[in-house]
């Protein structure tokens, strides 16, 4: 399902170019891997761009779920081993939104397979369920990060939502519990 790109203002402020051939075909339903722990992080519908991180089986990796809207808003939602737990809510810019919509285009994201980024053999690591909801489209893709078939491109992507969110100021363990409730992040 190709289409054409949208910008958030007008126009594509950076193009980010990720490669990517698409996800593996030998996916498994998400239900092995923890779809019952994604389901306790709340899908927000109104998000543009929404990503989910589950528990893992054999770890303690961070557990929270970033939703950005068309305005630039992001809100963050940490549950479990991330430093703040709670909702805080900061702000990307125009070109910041622009460039990871700008990725997700470039690496046709909506004609991944929905369960292709899941592998049967890659047991006890963290599932990641992307949404992305332009206009009246919705995907949805999750992906195992111990799947050895997914494209290198998935991780690149959401460590670029990470990073442009700024999530890492509330999932990085604090030394001091006296971070504002709504600090926005800092712009890159």
């Amino acid at each position: 399902m190709k289409r054409a790109r949208w910008s958030f203002d007008g126009g594509i402020a950076g193009l980010v170019m990720l490669a990517a051939a698409g996800c593996g075909t030998t996916g498994v339903a998400a239900g092995a891997h923890g779809s019952d722990t994604l389901a306790a992080l709340p899908d927000v519908p109104d998000a543009l761009i929404q990503m989910r991180r589950s528990p893992c089986a054999f770890d303690k990796c961070p557990v929270y779920s970033v939703s950005i809207f068309t305005d630039g808003t992001v809100v963050y939602n940490g549950r479990s081993n991330v430093g703040v737990v709670g909702t805080r809510k900061g702000k990307i810019s125009p070109d910041q939104l622009n460039q990871l919509i700008s990725a997700l285009d470039s690496m046709d994201f909506l004609d991944l397979p929905p369960e292709g980024c899941v592998c049967s053999d890659a047991t006890g690591q963290q599932m990641v369920t992307l949404d992305y909801r332009p206009g009246s489209v919705q995907k949805t893709v999750v992906h195992d990060s111990g799947c050895w078939s997914a494209p290198p491109a998935m991780a690149m992507l959401e460590q670029s939502i990470d990073r442009t969110a700024g999530v890492e100021q509330w999932v990085a363990p604090r030394v001091a519990s006296s971070a504002a409730v709504d600090a926005p992040p800092a712009l890159h």
